[in-house]
């Protein structure tokens, strides 16, 4: 599952293992990851990473 990370987390995901995610890191360092379902819903949940559907888009200014 794609998310965007809103900003610096740490998650753990079982025993001695853990992972970071930085908002400005990921892919193309927009703080986009392809991770587990199970860690997307825990930081999801946590308010710091929201799901990501598709590309991002920005509108430009008139």
């Amino acid at each position: 599952m794609k998310i965007r990370v809103l900003e610096d987390a740490h998650h753990r995901l079982g025993g001695a293992r853990s992972q970071s995610f930085r908002a400005n890191g990921g892919s193309e360092g927009k703080g986009i990851y392809d991770v587990p379902k199970a860690t997307a819903d825990a930081l999801i949940a946590r308010k710091v990473a929201e799901a990501f559907t598709g590309p991002e888009t920005r509108q430009k200014e008139a």
